[in-house]
């Protein structure tokens, strides 16, 4: 009989397994988003064997063919007789030069159906210019996306990782119910520079073969955990989850919810899992002490657990989940954030404007020493209440999960004060400001409550490709600061502009 929990012989905690080849079936699919260039010359045929085969790194499968008319060598595929060129990206396009106009337009809030209006283009050109920006991104990210000489004690160790939810419409008249998708993204805090972001969501899947080998495979008698297909939702298990989920109450409607219309929904925890191994093997063998904040997910906290427990039983890694109030108003952030200034001042004797007028340095040592003396004796695995509220973070709660007895109290004082998803929900802000089909949805008050916005995505994989584009947009291009997140991380010396990839 498979077991499908396990309990922890020290703090007694239970634990449900999870899918290994799974996971690993997820890894892969993010690594090839991230390092593989879908631009590099090869055979085009998906049906030969030599199609994942690059001609730099396989030139024995492929022979020279003579040149085009313009010019460009040719190759032939040894295995299916296909042949291919080499040239400029754009030698096939008749219209190349609105490429940077559209790009521009892509990252910075306008709509496809103004797009159309102001460049004079039809949404034919438009998905296919945001396939040939996608895979330039994509190509220039797999040649200068290598962590492996960063020094990451001088650039900084601490990780901020957190979500959201991206919506699309209802895909026909007779299924009027919005999808939603996670958006799993890690944040490096210093720099601000997104690690890794992925969505919740295989282009190349496809429920009903899930559904199909599911069946065949009697995967259907198992737990998922010990499954040959346990990557992606199948549609029958994904309509009881949500029925379940109705029962215990945590949701009200199950209308609310359902699969995409083309493609297939990636398991979360399978998800969580996989980031979490990208972030460890981005950390490589570096030295140094690393520190990982999360949204309070236990699902993030068990992923990432799992990846870097060999650091955390070296002490090279801390983990701390944040909770805290996220649908606060404005005016009352302002007084939250106002009243832990005033709680500051009179525990330190201070006045106010007094404090306001440190310098962020000294700010920062005074709350240091405040913390230290009142987290004396407490187990900070249990949760900490930050008095000093933010307007970002108001009533912040931190969970320490790495807690050690006979860490200084200084020193935990500071974790703490780190312990921030500020970085990766800046970028959170900038993505729903500038992509149009991110913003929040409008609710409809004479159609029961229905969100749906007419600059909304149809097509889930368009998703996919503006997501990365807009991540690249922010990594490598900038919005117009000295530095972009590249810069400071040390991957770029200078900022990327379009004409370097387009």
């Amino acid at each position: 009989m498979h077991e499908e929990f396990f309990k922890c012989p020290i703090c007694g905690t239970t634990h449900r397994l999870k899918n290994n080849k799974a996971i690993a079936e997820e890894y892969n699919r993010l690594k090839d988003l991230q390092e593989v260039d879908p631009t590099a010359p090869r055979c085009r045929n998906p049906e030969c064997e030599n199609w994942e085969k690059p001609l730099s790194t396989h030139p024995e499968n492929y022979r020279g063919f003579g040149k085009t008319a313009g010019g460009d060598p040719r190759y032939q595929c040894k295995c299916c007789k296909k042949t291919f060129s080499i040239g400029r990206a754009t030698r096939r396009q008749k219209r190349s030069d609105k490429n940077p106009l559209l790009y521009r337009m892509m990252v910075n809030g306008v709509p496809f159906l103004k797009i159309c209006a102001i460049a004079g283009v039809s949404y034919h050109d438009i998905y296919r210019k945001i396939d040939f920006i996608y895979d330039q991104v994509r190509a220039f990210r797999a040649q200068r996306e290598d962590f492996g000489d960063i020094d990451w004690m001088k650039v900084g160790s601490r990780f901020a990782t957190d979500s959201q939810s991206l919506k699309m419409n209802w895909p026909t008249r007779r299924e009027r119910t919005q999808i939603i998708v996670q958006h799993l993204c890690t944040a490096h805090a210093r720099s601000g520079y997104i690690m890794e972001a992925a969505l919740q969501f295989d282009p190349s899947g496809d429920h009903e073969a899930v559904e199909a080998a599911i069946a065949l495979s009697g995967d259907d008698l198992l737990s998922n955990c010990f499954r040959e297909n346990g990557r992606l939702w199948s549609k029958s298990e994904f309509e009881s989850y949500i029925t379940k989920l109705q029962k215990q109450k945590r949701i009200n409607q199950t209308n609310l919810y359902q699969l995409p219309h083309s493609g297939a929904l990636v398991r979360y925890d399978i998800l969580q899992f996989a980031h979490a191994q990208r972030l460890r093997q981005m950390i490589g063998g570096a030295e140094g002490k690393f520190v990982f904040v999360m949204d309070g997910d236990y699902g993030l906290k068990a992923a990432f657990c799992s990846a870097i427990a060999d650091l955390i039983q070296l002490d090279r890694a801390d983990i701390g989940l944040v909770f805290f109030d996220k649908k606060m108003t404005n005016d009352a952030r302002n007084a939250a954030w106002s009243a832990g200034r005033s709680l500051l001042a009179g525990q330190t004797g201070l006045r106010v404007s007094q404090i306001d007028k440190l310098s962020n340095e000294a700010f920062a040592d005074l709350v240091d020493t405040e913390i230290a003396a009142s987290i004396i004796g407490q187990d900070l695995k249990n949760g900490f209440s930050w008095p000093y509220h933010t307007k970002s973070e108001p009533d912040r709660r931190v969970q320490l999960i790495t807690d050690r007895p006979g860490r200084d109290y200084r020193s935990t004082a500071r974790l703490l004060r780190l312990a921030t998803l500020r970085s990766v929900d800046a970028y959170f802000h900038k993505f729903r400001s500038n992509v149009r089909f991110a913003a929040r949805p409008m609710v409809s008050e004479t159609s029961g409550r229905k969100t749906w916005d007419k600059y909304y995505l149809y097509k889930p994989e368009i998703m996919v490709k503006m997501t990365e584009i807009y991540r690249f947009h922010h990594n490598w291009v900038g919005d117009g600061k000295k530095e972009t997140p590249a810069m400071k991380l040390g991957l770029a010396r200078g900022r990327i502009y379009e004409r370097d990839f387009l």
